[in-house]
């Protein structure tokens, strides 16, 4: 099994699931340089995996399914005819690899991510981010707080990969918010010299993610707006 990192668009992150058999692109949001990489590796995609319905993570949807004849698994929410609908609770699978669904409302309110258990890796998409969490555009604090306790249950070791790269700007934010902390700055200082970021890890996160952090509702709210007005 073989997860391989595609940079899209200006900051987003494109993944390639290559499984014993069957071969998935996780949130296509342009299609050009998917394409390429699948192309150069001499990879067949069998799916698409959307999970949630942002231009930046769909876009390139329907260029992949003519370029190569493959198969759309997507939360209701997004765009297009789906040959899978991915709920809470499902598990999807990818050649020898199963999937549990998720659904974690918040970003979106039909926003889904996807962990395998067996192999300890989760996609995040616009749920968590490394050092930060996604923008509440259509759930509340709640929501999204319930969403940060699903990541924290899973096993420290667990691998995570996130729709952006914006590791940096949430390491300065984190460093603000939570001064006292060695391991955000430890971290923030880490990072400045590393262009891609993917995978961190649950355990990292506990460390280092104000919104992992933070102990209540409140709290992450607080988090919440301090960093929209950033």
């Amino acid at each position: 099994m073989h997860i391989h990192v595609v940079p899209i668009l200006n900051d987003n992150y494109a993944y390639i699931i290559q499984s014993d058999t069957e071969v998935a692109v996780v949130d296509p949001g342009e299609a050009a340089p998917i394409i390429d990489f699948l192309n150069d590796h001499g990879l067949h995609p069998d799916w698409i995996i959307n999970t949630h319905k942002h231009g930046d993570h769909i876009n390139g949807n329907v260029q992949l399914m003519d370029a190569f004849d493959c198969k759309l698994a997507a939360p209701a929410e997004c765009e297009g005819n789906k040959d899978y609908v991915l709920e809470d609770g499902d598990l999807f699978p990818v050649g020898n690899l199963g999937f549990q669904i998720s659904l974690t409302k918040g970003h979106t309110g039909g926003h889904i991510v996807l962990y395998e258990p067996h192999h300890n890796i989760l996609f995040s998409g616009d749920t968590l981010f490394a050092m930060g969490c996604g923008r509440l555009f259509e759930g509340e604090s709640h929501d999204m707080f319930q969403a940060m306790k699903y990541i924290k249950s899973l096993p420290p070791q667990t691998k995570i990969y996130c729709g952006h790269e914006y590791t940096r700007a949430n390491a300065d934010f984190a460093r603000h918010i939570l001064p006292d902390n060695a391991e955000i700055s430890r971290r923030h200082k880490e990072v400045q010299s590393v262009d891609c970021t993917m995978p961190t890890t649950v355990a990292q996160e506990l460390k280092t993610n104000p919104f992992l952090i933070a102990r209540d509702v409140s709290e992450f709210a607080k988090y919440r707006q301090a960093k929209d007005n950033f």
